[in-house]
């Protein structure tokens, strides 16, 4: 794992909390509006998690997730950002249909009705499942929020480099491996190497 790092990647902030805290390890995504090339791309193989506001939806989550919503529905200063977690890329699927997706319910914050919006959202493009290991840091970093930060648009190049020392796993080796273990299985979908 790098030490030092300046590549982000923007969530819901339930998303980020979710990862943090080994609620889940799994993301759905797409990419948004303002993408280059116009889909997402995966080309980061570890990055920090950027909490953002924006679009999250109380109807699109799994009932376990709700109060943590009502908790992170709001940045407590809308020109800062806070970010307290790092990941590592374990393993990139694309997803084939639904049913797929919603196997692996338990290791994401979504519901239903979130897969069928991602699926039916630019509907050529891949959806893509990540399977990420998770770290805290020890001390989170609070940076402004710049204006190249904001957008519809997944990947940001931080304006400074900084450092993972002392991040924490969120799970241990053993129960990081049971749970990719338990999404590959239920994915039934090779994984795609980063």
């Amino acid at each position: 794992m790098l030490t030092e790092n300046n590549r982000a990647f923007k969530e819901w902030a339930v998303a980020c909390d979710a990862l943090r805290d080994g609620r889940q390890i799994l993301l759905v995504r797409k990419g948004g509006i303002r993408e280059e090339g116009g889909a997402l791309r995966m080309t980061d193989s570890e990055f920090f998690m950027m909490p953002t506001f924006e679009h999250q939806k109380r109807d699109l989550l799994q009932p376990d997730i709700l109060p943590r919503i009502d908790a992170r529905s709001a940045a407590p200063d809308p020109a800062f950002v806070e970010i307290d977690t790092y990941v590592v890329v374990d393993s990139i699927l694309l997803a084939r249909n639904e049913d797929q997706v919603n196997a692996a319910a338990f290791e994401t914050i979504w519901n239903a009705a979130y897969v069928k919006q991602r699926f039916d959202f630019n509907a050529y493009d891949p959806l893509f499942l990540v399977i990420l290991r998770a770290f805290r840091l020890e001390t989170p970093v609070t940076i402004p929020l710049l204006g190249d930060y904001v957008g519809c648009r997944s990947w940001v190049t931080l304006d400074r480099t900084l450092s993972n020392l002392g991040a924490v796993p969120a799970l241990s080796d053993a129960q990081f491996e049971v749970r990719r273990t338990r999404v590959l299985e239920k994915l039934q979908s090779p994984a795609l190497t980063v």
